[in-house]
């Protein structure tokens, strides 16, 4: 059998980030890390306004503040790297402007050669959903849903067509393309979920449970 480990990237506030998340993803390569991985946490509610994760009265963690954006923290990994894969465990999809995240995506894969892994969830947090998402929390299922489908046109052959409630493109030749076909893996968790999962993606990330809970999901 063979073990595959990753490792996530120093992203936390009492890092320097320019320095240490390239000197951890060279030495992690090195050792024999095969992934390098990043998180997303835009910003951190102070005071709180609803628990960790959406459950009442869980504190969050004091590691959540000032985190560094997720794909910048990957280029710094990427450049300094050369065959570990990329990952985002997760990115938070509604947070951000479909099309210019499937555009930043296809544009790190094609400048690391080929090593994104787009993991992508939908979130929990209110506060996050009101300072940056482009559709409201009841709709981020909606906004995922989208969010695949404009990634999938965007990394596919030109000219790029997609008619959406937030993004239409009418025809265009949109690049730099994908060095291959970045697989999107979802933190499913739910039925409706699950069924995305089943449907659109790649592959399945899950998170927080052990392997007892994961072979029942599965």
């Amino acid at each position: 059998m063979t073990i595959r480990l990753g490792l996530g990237l120093p992203q936390m506030r009492q890092y320097d980030i320019g320095k240490d998340i390239p000197d951890v993803a060279r030495a992690a390569e090195r050792t024999g890390y095969e992934s390098l991985w990043v998180f997303e946490r835009a910003l951190f509610p102070d005071p709180p306004t609803q628990g960790l994760y959406g459950v009442e009265g869980l504190p969050w963690p004091e590691g959540y503040r000032g985190v560094a954006e997720p794909l910048v923290s990957l280029t710094l990994a990427a450049a300094a790297t050369e065959r570990a894969l990329l990952g985002t465990s997760v990115l938070i999809a509604p947070l951000h402007v479909p099309f210019q995240l499937a555009k930043s995506l296809a544009t790190l894969d094609a400048a690391s050669g080929g090593r994104v892994v787009a993991g992508l969830g939908t979130g929990w947090s209110h506060d996050e959903y009101a300072a940056a998402s482009v559709r409201p929390f009841a709709e981020r299922g909606a906004a995922l849903d989208e969010l695949i489908g404009v990634c999938r046109a965007v990394w596919g052959p030109d000219p790029v067509v997609y008619d959406g409630e937030v993004t239409r493109i009418a025809s265009a030749a949109v690049g730099p393309k994908p060095a291959r076909p970045i697989p999107i893996l979802l933190a499913a968790s739910s039925g409706r979920s699950r069924r995305r999962l089943v449907d659109r993606a790649d592959g399945w990330m899950p998170t927080g449970i052990g392997a007892g809970a994961v072979a029942d999901q599965l």
